[in-house]
């Protein structure tokens, strides 16, 4: 990709809702160019929280990918494969799979690293899982290890650069699962996190009304 100074690369971020627009920030905010590539109904809403970031430029998936060093998805799974059709040759480009791995019962299971780089032709796509939100229910798996940032994907160039450009971000523990073989177990174990806290979310809203 060229190797640009990580204090100034050029990051797409692909995706729907407010989680792109806190993935957009806090790259503009890193001192990174931004190019965010909304899809959905709350644009509108999104481009005004955007607005006050002179190096963020809200553009089209294609357009997005073309100037991009690394691009960020972080749509629904099951957008995936369009927004990977609408990429173009980013077959030399790192891609950071931040999907979130939330389905509905009428949703197709979908492994969205394996569908982006069997679209895209990328050998350099990891997957990720931030663990804010999650610290309590992975203590009993990792202990008293402090872990920020769950990655999982074959490529090890992914891997060290997705850890250098979010220690930016002030991201500094790491937790490697290993290759793509792993992508099962990390989904899994993914979904399980997200439906505790979903559950522990729910039960203090509970208890504070009572």
């Amino acid at each position: 990709m060229g190797y640009k100074k990580f204090v100034s690369m050029n990051i797409a971020v692909i995706g729907s809702g407010v989680t792109v627009a806190e993935y957009g920030i806090r790259y503009a905010l890193a001192g990174h160019d931004v190019f965010i590539a909304l899809q959905g109904n709350d644009a509108g809403r999104v481009n005004k929280i955007l607005a006050p970031y002179d190096n963020i430029v809200a553009c089209s998936i294609e357009n997005a990918a073309a100037v991009a060093d690394l691009i960020v998805i972080a749509s629904q799974p099951k957008d995936v494969r369009e927004i990977a059709y609408w990429l173009g040759d980013v077959r030399g480009k790192v891609i950071i799979d931040a999907t979130a791995n939330i389905h509905t019962t009428t949703d197709e299971q979908i492994n969205t690293a394996g569908a982006i780089k069997a679209i895209t032709g990328s050998q350099h796509i990891v997957k990720v899982f931030s663990t804010r939100g999650y610290e309590i229910l992975l203590k009993p798996l990792f202990r008293q290890q402090n872990v920020q940032l769950i990655l999982v994907g074959d490529s090890k160039k992914a891997k060290e650069i997705t850890k250098i450009l979010t220690t930016d971000l002030g991201v500094n523990d790491f937790i490697d699962m290993g290759a793509d073989e792993a992508l099962p177990l990390f989904d899994e174990l993914t979904k399980c996190w997200r439906t505790l806290a979903a559950k522990d979310a729910e039960k203090n809203r509970k208890v504070k009304t009572t």
